[in-house]
């Protein structure tokens, strides 16, 4: 009698337990299912590029590749622009956000990147990742997000709330200014908006900011000139900053450390003050017409893109933005601005510092000053990682949803 007693108790415990994590399970998604869908969408560098033909992954955070014992992928893509006027393409195309730095074949993880982030959406809500190449044009970018944002809405039939990274929230404010009503609600992320300087380093000097671990190859200025992408972080034309409300207008300072507007969609400004492909620490000996006259066109593209950020230019009111939201990382001083020394713009001395997350200034978090901010989160966390903060993202999301209302 006594073990059949034990055995309908063991038995009553485990019946308990499975009704207790099929109500949890049930709760859970009942609750996702009446939130609204969440889109994701990351940062420049930050989703797998896969070979169509092949299958497998070319570009990603790998120990092999980050440590320079693996073959570099090839990055590059054509100088060219097809009849529609995008760029042309290669094989790789893009399968998913970068969830973490792994080694032996993805088995061990060293190192979060968005995993934790998307973990936790994916867990917790009606989760859409939007994975793009990160090195083409935005134009080309923004209206395909565009369309995935209308896509997502007609198949759940509810606007989705959008949670944007780095170049994810510039590529988010292209689209915002254009088509207010298929969002939600916005939480940018670390967002690259600029206008900046910084990415000037980038695309003038090997190794700095384009060594990734130990590997100095992979990303070179010969390589972001094919991959235009980064380019629409820069500043589009003079004044830009000021019509974003920007607290510190000034980019560039002459060598009296005087105000310097640059027009950095003029290809005759980078070859005057010999940075990109024209720095002497490029790698780049020469610089054919070829070369140059596709250097131009994408920044002709990147004056047009960041013309149509600001809603003066687009005709967006405020009244027509969707809830909007900011978390950004004040985690160490970052690059802000340079000077002029010795004839060219100096990208290792002389330079100012705001504060940031080691890519983005505070400031250059925001979307323009017409465009409405219901609440900025500051955290202390490095740009890569700021989203990973849980309590946060999810605290702005259900804030969102509330202001929705």
């Amino acid at each position: 009698a006594g073990a059949v007693s034990v055995r309908s108790a063991c038995s009553a415990t485990v019946l308990q337990q499975y009704f207790d994590i099929k109500s949890s399970f049930v709760a859970m998604t009942t609750t996702s299912c009446s939130l609204p869908p969440v889109v994701f969408i990351h940062g420049w560098k930050a989703s797998v590029l896969a070979d169509k033909k092949a299958g497998h992954a070319e570009f990603d955070y790998t120990v092999g590749v980050l440590s320079g014992l693996a073959k570099d992928p090839s990055l590059e893509l054509p100088l060219e622009w097809d009849v529609h006027g995008n760029q042309v393409k290669d094989n790789l195309v893009a399968t998913e956000p970068c969830h973490s730095i792994t080694c032996l074949c993805g088995m061990v993880k060293l190192q979060e990147l968005y995993g934790p982030v998307l973990d936790h959406l994916e867990r917790t809500r009606d989760l859409h990742v939007f994975a793009y190449d990160w090195r083409l044009c935005l134009n080309e970018t923004a209206t395909d997000f565009e369309k995935f944002l209308v896509d997502v809405r007609e198949s759940t039939g509810r606007t989705p709330q959008v949670v944007a990274h780095s170049m994810g929230c510039l590529i988010t404010l292209s689209v915002l200014n254009r088509c207010p009503k298929i969002f939600h609600s916005i939480l940018f992320g670390a967002g690259a908006m600029g206008p900046a300087a910084a990415p000037i380093k980038d695309f003038s000097l090997l190794g700095e900011n384009n060594t990734n671990l130990r590997n100095t190859t992979m990303l070179t200025p010969k390589v972001h000139l094919s991959n235009p992408s980064a380019f629409h972080m820069l500043s589009g034309y003079p004044g830009e900053r000021e019509l974003f409300g920007r607290a510190h207008p000034i980019l560039f300072k002459d060598e009296d450390d005087e105000p310097l507007e640059l027009d950095m969609c003029n290809v005759k400004t980078w070859k005057k003050y010999r940075v990109g492909v024209y720095h002497p620490d490029s790698g780049i000996d020469a610089v054919d017409g070829k070369t140059e006259a596709w250097f131009q066109s994408v920044l002709d593209k990147v004056r047009v893109f960041r013309q149509g950020l600001l809603p003066k230019n687009s005709g967006l009111k405020a009244s027509d933005c969707p809830p909007i939201s900011v978390l950004r990382g004040d985690h160490t001083d970052t690059e802000f601005c340079y000077s002029v020394r010795h004839a060219g713009l100096d990208l290792k001395e002389g330079i100012g510092y705001l504060r940031g997350d080691n890519r983005v200034t505070l400031e250059d978090t925001l979307p323009p000053k017409d465009i409405p901010v219901c609440k900025i989160v500051t955290n202390d966390r490095a740009h890569v990682d700021v989203l990973n903060d849980i309590e946060n993202v999810d605290m702005l999301l259900k804030l969102l949803i509330s202001k929705s209302k």
